[in-house]
């Protein structure tokens, strides 16, 4: 989930681009806002504002896709993405992306979670990624959903793409038929469920789960084919970014209006999601092409890098700020000031996140790209190392 990728894009120390880090910014913005809006007394007319968070997953997905889809293009025209071999090396490099972080954040639920401490082993697995692979989440760490669905994408992407091309003998057929499997695939498990009348259980089974979900990835994916094979088509999806952009502010003003007509509809419930990130996925173009005016981007960038961070820790400060306010005595006067307890909230945030990042996330992105020596390995994880040793101590 980096959007480092294939070219410089005004940042000539980097190979970042600077309109896919404006896009993850806003992705994460999103998850946060919603997140904190649970929080707090705030008016009831931005009250529907939580909703942005829903959308703000969605956009992870389909920049995911894209990303990871532009790596594996450029891997299949080098030849370097067509046995297990290659895919066990593009394994490593996202597992040491996402993985140590994780580990970390999962330790500290377990210690720190809403509901109290919990014993080591009491959700095994969330440490496989399997806590809702086709059935609801726990109500533990329940933002893990999207992490579990993004993991099991890197694996079966790459299994199935090298199957089909065993079978057809052609890299580009493959993609379109790994692509047509996901789809399908993920559209059948939803056609499996009867009409929902509970927009929780709804959520829960057929917006959060991996079975149902990987589609939005694939659409991701879909559009940095396009962009690599058919540069006229990607160029044309761009053109249509305002009609794109149109289109997504109704889909937002409808999630803001409670989601009319959603539990009276199956044809609704199961075409919802598809929609909505085919949808996102078109806006890809046109962030692809966004220039920085000044060659930096500053907070943009900033919020970009620590979007896997902030993600993660979010919900953690949040629960810590509330406990210390309770110990304080303050809690009821500061939680029902959102001018006090937003400011506070995102300041951490964004600094856990910046600690979290510069000592757990960025050493392990380092790894990927020198000779693994005991050294290297000890040097890149010896803060990780410690952070799980005194989660796990704690127990």
């Amino acid at each position: 989930m980096n959007t480092s990728i294939i070219r410089n894009d005004n940042h000539p120390e980097t190979n970042r681009v600077y309109g896919l880090d404006v896009f993850r910014a806003f992705a994460i913005l999103f998850v946060l806002t919603g997140h904190s809006f649970q929080h707090s007394k705030i008016l009831p007319q931005i009250q529907p504002l939580g909703q942005l968070a829903i959308l703000g997953v969605e956009l992870f997905f389909v920049l995911s896709g894209f990303l990871i889809g532009s790596i594996i293009m450029r891997l299949i025209d080098q030849k370097r993405f067509h046995s297990f071999v290659d895919i066990s090396t593009f394994w490593k490099r996202r597992w040491l992306r996402t993985l140590p972080m994780y580990l970390v954040a999962l330790l500290a639920f377990i210690r720190f979670d809403y509901h109290g401490r919990h014993e080591l082993f009491d959700y095994p697995l969330y440490f496989i990624f399997m806590q809702n692979f086709a059935y609801k989440i726990p109500e533990f760490f329940e933002l893990s959903w999207s992490l579990a669905i993004e993991e099991h994408f890197y694996l079966w992407f790459p299994l199935a793409f090298l199957l089909w091309e065993r079978i057809t003998k052609r890299a580009h057929l493959a993609i379109i038929l790994t692509a047509v499997t996901f789809i399908v695939t993920a559209y059948i498990f939803r056609l499996s469920h009867p009409l929902f009348s509970d927009w929780n259980e709804y959520a829960g089974i057929i917006r959060m789960t991996v079975l149902s979900r990987m589609d939005a990835i694939m659409f991701g994916v879909l559009i940095a084919a396009i962009k690599f094979y058919w540069s006229s088509g990607f160029n044309w999806i761009k053109r249509g970014t305002p009609i794109t952009a149109a289109l997504f502010v109704l889909l937002c003003t409808w999630w803001f209006a409670g989601t009319p007509y959603l539990i009276q509809s199956l044809k609704l419930q199961i075409n919802l999601f598809t929609v909505q990130a085919i949808l996102c996925a078109l806006l890809l173009p046109w962030f692809d092409g966004l220039h920085s005016t000044n060659g930096r981007g500053g907070f943009f960038i900033v919020t970009s890098k620590l979007s896997y961070s902030l993600y993660l820790v979010h919900i953690l400060v949040i629960i810590a700020v509330n406990k210390s306010l309770g110990y304080l005595g303050i809690f009821e006067r500061v939680y029902d000031n959102p001018f006090i307890l937003y400011p506070l909230y995102f300041s951490l945030f964004y600094f856990v996140s910046w600690v979290t990042y510069n000592l757990i996330e960025k050493p392990f992105l380092q790894l990927r790209d020198i000779p693994w020596t005991w050294q290297s390995i000890c040097k890149a994880s010896s803060v990780t190392l410690f952070a799980c040793a005194v989660l796990v101590g704690i127990f």
